[in-house]
């Protein structure tokens, strides 16, 4: 009998991170944990978490856990807000591709959503909770025709909806609808799963399904395999298979769904293996790549450690407990380019590689390719859930970089960081932190972006920061951008705007005259509307008032300079500090009659005003620059010598000296 069990049989990587999630959370604290709903649809693995102290909520009319685990199928944010209320920790263990269907959702304007999937599954349950403009559930083509909606629309899926039946419901929806927007929300996982198990179907004789009754991806899982003609069972435990299930298969295939733990998929081989009437020829199970069999020689493709013997500067020589030395070349050490052998290896140092080819004295050996295959499944993964993965900065190349992910990966220059980097050589030895945007293993290539992995952040740190702001309140932050109407301040992942009135206590022309870009700052939080993600900062309010100065360092009677700052019809504005204008009314300006200010004074003209009265209170402050143009015209005839008059001098300087009696 053949045995093959599916690569992708057991938890997706959705589930698995919600149940290590769970676990660690629980580990040492029995009672102090719970999940919101079943972590997944497996009685097995609910009954084992129960025995480790971590309970199922059925609802939140009494908790006494400290903390409370949301799985993976998400929830409404309505649900969320009731989780908070309760002031426990709450754990987010949504799955990455359901939360990317809340992010679609959440972006939607006036379009009416339409779920493709199971109106009663708390995936979509959760999704329904989100719509802004009303939604419809559709789980079959039926279903999909009676959907009534105006204006338009948008499509998501439920992430383990079957992939064949997609495409008859999204065409009716296109036909029904024009103004159609269409988004493929299944999970990766769940696509390869199901076209996986098709092809192991119609290589075997008997299938069985591993999953829990309500399982709904088990049970596309069921109806994919007798769509093919094949003999399937769908079981729950090893204990469900029945002996005359075996006596005739001669080609068995175990599936399970994505909340099947793996130790039931070993049960249930191992039942198999122990009720075959004829035995076992082989057992190939794909999930962890491993093929049971008899000792034998090494061969094209093992796996072998070896602690290396000789480094020479083109291979390096290992000892791999066989008779044979392995020999691995300098190209076959990694992608990367290398000066010598030594860069990598060292004497001593022990080496995971594979066999690649087989000659009479020794074997030929790869870490490059071991190593790049071991990558690609982390790399996938990564990709799938939309996890960040870290490696150094290797190379600078035409457009980008080269960073090691255990394979070679390209980032576009554009994708480096959130602004322009003109200069990339700055990032080679860098160790950076990326998301795989794109993969394609047939072409070996692989796109990252640290840029994507940075706005991430940054939205987190934006909710955070909104989440924890307060109005009134003063914050630091770091000037990022300035505009003509104002200053961006980054204060923590999101940009507050500082007007340009709210600089200063003076009249500021550009921001550029207060403040630089990456300054180091606190500011005033005036305003913080959180559903805009908009946040209104001031800098004046921080700062010292300058009318406290105007009434400590000036008085009534004061002659001192000022600049016209401000004209107007009934008088000029003249300037005594940044932020303090005194008025000089019209009558003020001259002995002489003057019909408007503009005839004799021009705006940043510095004169000499007399302080006629300051009402700091009131913020007013009067000036005249005809009393202190008369006194300084009389300290200036002091000074000056004495003159003889002549024909041509003017009756003002005739009768000078009378006026300055008269004034005496």
């Amino acid at each position: 009998m053949r045995l093959v069990v599916s690569k992708y049989a057991g938890f997706c990587p959705g589930v698995q991170r919600a149940v290590e999630l769970t676990l660690e959370q629980g580990k040492g604290r029995p009672g102090q944990v719970a999940t919101y709903g079943p972590l997944v649809h497996n009685p097995q693995m609910i009954e084992h978490l129960k025995g480790l102290g971590i309970r199922t909520l059925g609802d939140l009319s009494s908790v006494p856990e400290d903390t409370i685990v949301i799985r993976s199928h998400g929830v409404s944010p309505q649900v969320m807000a009731a989780l908070q209320a309760t002031g426990k920790t709450i754990v987010d263990a949504t799955c990455p591709f359901v939360r990317r269907i809340h992010s679609i959702v959440d972006s939607l304007q006036d379009r009416f959503l339409i779920i493709i999937g199971d109106a009663q599954h708390p995936e979509v349950q959760g999704i329904l909770g989100r719509a802004p403009g009303g939604a419809a559930v559709a789980a079959d083509e039926e279903t999909a025709r009676q959907v009534q909606a105006d204006g338009p629309v948008a499509v998501v899926v439920q992430t383990t909806f079957d992939q064949e039946k997609l495409e008859p419901i999204t065409a009716v929806l296109r036909e029904k609808f024009p103004d159609v927007e269409i988004h493929n929300t299944i999970c990766l996982s769940t696509r390869d799963r199901q076209r996986e198990v098709a092809e192991l179907a119609r290589d075997s004789d008997l299938m069985l399904v591993i999953g829990g009754a309500n399982s709904a991806n088990t049970g596309k899982l069921v109806a994919i395999c007798k769509g093919s003609g094949v003999e399937t069972h769908h079981i729950q435990t090893a204990k469900d298979v029945l002996p005359q299930w075996l006596e005739r298969a001669s080609a068995v295939g175990i599936a399970a769904g994505a909340s099947t733990p793996d130790w039931i998929i070993r049960e249930v081989v191992d039942v198999v293996m122990e009720n075959s009437n004829e035995g076992i020829d082989e057992v190939r199970e794909d999930s962890t790549e491993v093929i049971e069999e008899q000792s034998k020689p090494l061969a094209v493709g093992d796996i072998v450690v070896g602690k290396v013997v000789q480094v020479n500067p083109d291979e390096i020589l290992v000892d791999v407990g066989a008779k044979m030395e392995g020999l691995i070349r300098k190209e076959e050490l990694s992608f990367r380019k290398l000066e010598s052998c030594a860069d990598l290896a060292q004497v001593g140092q022990e080496l995971e590689a594979e066999v690649t080819r087989l000659n009479e004295d020794l074997f030929e050996l790869s870490v490059r390719k071991l190593t790049q295959s071991k990558a690609w499944k982390i790399v996938k993964e990564a990709f799938e859930t939309q996890q960040p993965v870290s490696g150094p900065v290797v190379e600078v190349v035409k457009g980008g970089l080269i960073v090691d992910l255990g394979l070679r990966a390209f980032m576009p220059a554009s994708l480096v960081d959130l602004r322009f980097v003109e200069d990339l050589s700055q990032f080679v030895g860098q160790t950076v932190t990326v998301l795989v945007i794109e993969l394609e293993r047939r072409r070996n290539k692989v796109i990252v972006s640290r840029k994507a992995q940075l706005m991430q952040e940054q939205e987190g740190k934006k909710a955070e920061t909104l989440a924890q702001l307060e109005e009134g309140t003063t914050v630091k932050g770091i000037v990022r951008r300035l505009t003509s109407f104002g200053a961006f301040v980054d204060i923590g992942g999101i940009d507050g705007l500082i007007h340009i009135s709210e600089l200063a206590h003076h009249r500021v022309e550009h921001p550029g005259e207060v403040l630089k870009e990456d300054q180091e700052l606190e500011v005033y939080v005036l305003k913080v509307d959180a559903g805009a993600e908009r946040v209104s900062l001031s800098l004046k309010k921080i700062l010292p008032d300058p009318w406290t100065e105007v009434a400590t360092k000036f008085k009534a009677g004061d002659v001192v300079e000022g600049k016209v700052v401000r004209l107007a019809d009934f008088g000029a504005f003249v300037e005594l500090v940044p932020g303090v204008d005194g008025l000089v009314h019209v009558s003020q300006i001259s002995d002489e009659h003057v019909a408007k200010p503009e005839d004799v004074l021009t705006t940043g003209q510095v004169v000499k005003v007399n302080i006629l009265d300051i009402d700091a209170k009131g913020k007013r402050v009067s000036l005249s620059m005809r009393d202190a143009h008369r006194g300084g015209r009389r300290g200036a005839k002091e000074e000056r010598p004495q003159e003889t008059t002549s024909i041509g001098a003017t009756i003002g300087e005739r009768l000078g000296n009378l006026f300055e009696k008269e004034d005496e």
